[in-house]
């Protein structure tokens, strides 16, 4: 069975994943007050880690749950009117669930404890589907007999992400600390499945891509790590359009950019 047919799937039980990750996070949180009870302190006494925001590097790791939409601009080629007749070619692509597993390094900059770099190398695995559309428009030539499966193409990627990021962190309150994010994301593809076997039929994306990334988090200091659920927004700034195969598609795509929406959950020690 292919990877893109199990994270479609997938996308199904969407509402549940998040519900089940926000679960978590809630009982971490009753277990900590749950503890202070049991300690005969307050939580306003109750300070977790005391000395975690003193170090100069923070190690840890990552899961995310993300969203992919993709932008996609025609070419000229794409419509064409002669007379009365209208011809048209429409691509459109569809966001599916997808999930991201990483590292984590983070690194003190300045004393006051507000300024940090971030640097979250990872791996993600991406699913993506086209959806092709004809009006008034034999698209291949008359030899290739096409079917529905060449007309809606699933694909997916999995993909070396090296987010580099400026953090700016508020003053810690007892045992929450909010967090800012900003930087730059560069990407590599190393493995791409596309469902047709038939590469005529392929919307074809380069490897490397580059993306504006910012987001915001929250840290909240357990007995033993740092958990910080986080969303991070990403928008690509590169056109991975590939027009250097034979795609009878790709000549009427002029630009694709790939976007991103994360939600990610580190675990910092």
């Amino acid at each position: 069975m292919y990877f893109t047919h199990i994270w479609n799937k997938l996308s199904l039980y969407w509402s549940k994943i998040i519900f089940s990750t926000f679960f978590l996070v809630l009982t971490l949180g009753i277990q900590h007050h749950s503890y202070s009870q049991y300690s005969g302190k307050t939580l306003d006494t109750i300070i977790n880690l005391p000395k975690f925001d003193k170090k100069k590097f923070h190690y840890g790791f990552q899961i995310g749950f993300v969203s992919s939409p993709v932008g996609l601009d025609p070419s000229e080629n794409a419509f064409s009117i002669n007379g009365t007749d209208t011809t048209a070619v429409y691509i459109t692509p569809q966001t599916t669930a997808s999930f991201l597993l990483g590292f984590l390094l983070n690194v003190k900059l300045s004393k006051d404890d507000h300024w940090a770099l971030r640097f979250s190398p990872n791996v993600s695995f991406y699913s993506r589907r086209f959806t092709m559309d004809t009006l008034g428009y034999r698209l291949p030539p008359s030899s290739i007999r096409v079917t529905d499966e060449d007309l809606i193409q699933l694909q997916s990627n999995t993909t070396l992400e090296f987010p580099i990021m400026l953090k700016y962190q508020s003053d810690r309150r007892i045992n929450h600390r909010f967090y800012l994010l900003g930087g730059i994301t560069p990407s590599f593809t190393v493995a791409t499945k596309q469902e047709s076997t038939r590469q005529e039929f392929y919307v074809n994306l380069k490897s490397y891509n580059v993306a504006f990334t910012w987001g915001f988090g929250m840290h909240i200091y357990n007995r033993m790590f740092c958990l910080s659920p986080e969303i991070r927004v990403s928008h690509g700034l590169v056109n991975v359009a590939d027009h250097s195969g034979e795609s009878l598609y790709m000549p009427f795509v002029d630009a694709i950019r790939l976007h991103k929406i994360s939600f990610i959950i580190n675990f910092e020690g």
